[in-house]
């Protein structure tokens, strides 16, 4: 058995009740985090360990990212050259469909390595992705996985399942995602991957294709990620085609549970947020990807005792942003610029891993004994001084400004002094910047 001790920096554990350590050290033994405390106490525990001084900073866990879209990595830049869509509907069909129905299996692998190594930078070392590709389906997700291995995080991808490409691709989507849930079961044992059933909204999804949905994958008893209710146009539709209002519609096909991640929820009344409530169904909160749209905010502070966090929605990797722009969107639709710091530093710090653990099985978001040892070190200089009570204000207003200088997943080194261990990060984004072009040329 291994043992690795940290030491230089001072910590923030993320668990209570002392949640921030003066230069504090960290035992690591076979990519588990065994003791957090003083160097004298844990040498003394332990005086054969190998020590690394890793020098000054701010050692934090690694942050997670609900909801993403690595494939997004690739329309940074593009110009659509199309009619300027008018609203959500639009946007979609004319930027976003377009994108995903021309990648082909190359784009999909370095859109993932793109996102994913700038997740790192982030100081984000767990992603859920949510995949799609509608005219290359099958193999998709072993590409997206074989970027997570190369990078060495851990996530939860899937296939996002929809009818608006046709029965063919739907039956070939619904097979990726089977097979996905064979490969990287609920736990994350292999690879550091646990998959989840993907579709698009109710909109795009028939009641057959939900029954069909439902009836293949039970048998595994997964989670489901789902965009919810983002614009008032997936309510219109499933109310016009269905007679149902979108949460309703995946309820009656048993979608709902502790173990679903619902992505957005703009649009909801309250029977569907009893739906969600009483099916312990988790939501992740968009507000960049909400404003670039223009479809409006979740007023997350009427939905009460649901279990809410954050996600990029593809806007970047970037979860601290994310907060921020969350915060301020929040107070902006209050009208009070008093509100919402407390919840929102709750939902990136604690909400986050908490919902990742559910979906995934893997705990992360602390260091603590028998936590991995997901790992950021920043290097942070604060002018002021730093205490569990006030480390958000740190978050939002100090490291966000700043890139990750080292990361650790299960103990592992996989960023050093900004440097990637594994793979060469400019050699990567020439090859992207090729294929992008190309991919620029045929849509």
């Amino acid at each position: 058995m291994s043992k690795l001790l940290l030491t230089g920096p001072s910590i923030f554990t993320n668990d209570s009740p002392d949640a921030f350590i003066e230069q504090g050290a960290v035992l690591i033994e076979d990519g588990i985090v065994r003791q957090v405390g003083s160097i004298e106490n844990i040498k003394h525990d332990n005086p054969d360990v190998v020590v690394e001084n890793i020098g000054q900073g701010l050692l934090t866990p690694g942050l997670v990212n609900l909801h993403h879209h690595l494939y997004s990595s690739f329309a940074r830049g593009w110009n659509p050259n199309c009619t300027s869509p008018t609203n959500f509907k639009e946007i979609l069909e004319r930027i976003w469909w377009r994108l995903d129905e021309g990648i082909e299996l190359d784009d999909i692998y370095y859109s993932a390595l793109v996102g994913l190594s700038q997740s790192i930078l982030s100081g984000v070392t767990a992603v859920v992705d949510h995949h799609s590709s509608q005219r290359i389906i099958i193999g998709s997700l072993d590409r997206i996985a074989s970027a997570f291995n190369l990078i060495g995080l851990r996530g939860s991808p899937c296939f996002e399942l929809t009818n608006r490409a046709g029965n063919k691709a739907f039956e070939s989507g619904l097979k990726e995602t089977v097979d996905s849930l064979s490969k990287w079961p609920y736990g994350g044992m292999e690879n550091r991957l646990s998959a989840m059933v993907g579709l698009h909204a109710s909109m795009t999804l028939s009641d057959d294709n939900l029954k069909i949905i439902s009836e293949a994958t039970r048998p595994y008893s997964p989670g489901y990620h789902f965009h919810l209710a983002e614009d008032e146009i997936d309510q219109k539709i499933s109310l016009e085609k269905y007679g149902q209002r979108a949460v309703h519609r995946f309820a009656k096909y048993g979608l709902l549970s502790e173990r679903s991640l619902a992505v957005h929820g703009v649009h909801l009344n309250q029977s569907e947020i009893g739906l969600l409530r009483s099916s312990k169904t988790n939501l992740a909160l968009c507000a960049r990807s909400n404003q670039n749209n223009a479809v409006g905010f979740a007023p997350w502070w009427d939905y009460e005792n649901l279990s809410i966090g954050l996600g990029t929605d593809g806007i970047g990797s970037d979860m601290l942003q994310e907060a921020k722009s969350s915060l301020y969107l929040s107070r902006h639709e209050k009208i009070d610029p008093d509100f919402g710091f407390g919840q929102i530093g709750e939902m990136m710090l604690r909400n986050n891993p908490a919902i990742f653990e559910k979906l995934t099985g893997m705990k992360v978001g602390r260091i603590a004994p028998g936590y991995p040892a997901d790992l950021v070190l920043w290097r942070y200089n604060s002018p002021t001084p730093i205490s569990g009570d006030n480390i958000i204000g740190h978050y939002l207003y100090g490291l966000c400004d700043l890139a990750a200088d080292s990361v650790w997943i299960d103990g592992t080194k996989i960023l050093s002094n900004r440097k990637f261990v594994k793979f060469d990060y400019d050699n990567m984004l020439i090859e992207a910047r090729k294929l992008a072009q190309s991919l620029w040329e045929r849509i």
